[in-house]
């Protein structure tokens, strides 16, 4: 399934969907929609400056959320493949793992190098990048505009 599928079918998407995610940004992937509470990079050719630091500012974001959980699937292994705890029991078992996780996190344990994950990002594109609200648009446009101008954003890509 594509990102966007695998969004649809979630339950942030619903929660979403019924006006629960009010005032939140989350950042997503490429394969996902531009939707008011989800921000995605632009993907066209011939970026300008702000879309530039935008998509860099993006990229950041995503590289703390992809090293948060490879730290936390290899603090826990039984993450690492398919799991065998029922179904209904999942959700549990990743909370216990994330409450732990975040304990050792605040405590400063160190992970023992052996124990480094390397994730593998299997991101999907769609054939088309939909945009679903024109809203949306407009509000990643002056979020671009505002970090660059505002000289929140790196210059890498100058």
């Amino acid at each position: 399934m594509s990102d966007d599928q695998v969004l649809e079918k979630s339950a942030l998407y619903q929660r979403a969907s019924m006006g629960l995610l009010k005032d939140v940004s989350i950042v997503g992937t490429c394969g996902h929609p531009l939707m008011d509470w989800l921000l995605v990079p632009y993907t066209h050719q011939n970026l300008t400056w702000p879309q530039n630091a935008f998509n860099e500012k993006i990229g950041e974001i995503r590289g703390v959320a992809k090293d948060a959980f490879a730290r936390l699937k290899g603090r826990w292994t039984c993450l690492q493949k398919r799991t065998e705890v029922k179904l209904q029991d999942l959700p549990a078992v990743l909370g216990a793992c994330c409450v732990l996780h975040n304990i050792c996190e605040m405590r400063n344990e160190v992970m023992e190098p052996e124990l480094e994950f390397d994730l593998f990002d299997d991101e999907m594109i769609p054939d088309n990048n939909s945009l679903r609200s024109a809203g949306a648009a407009q509000a990643r446009d002056h979020i671009a505009h505002n970090l660059l101008h505002h000289g929140l954003a790196g210059t890498s890509f100058l």
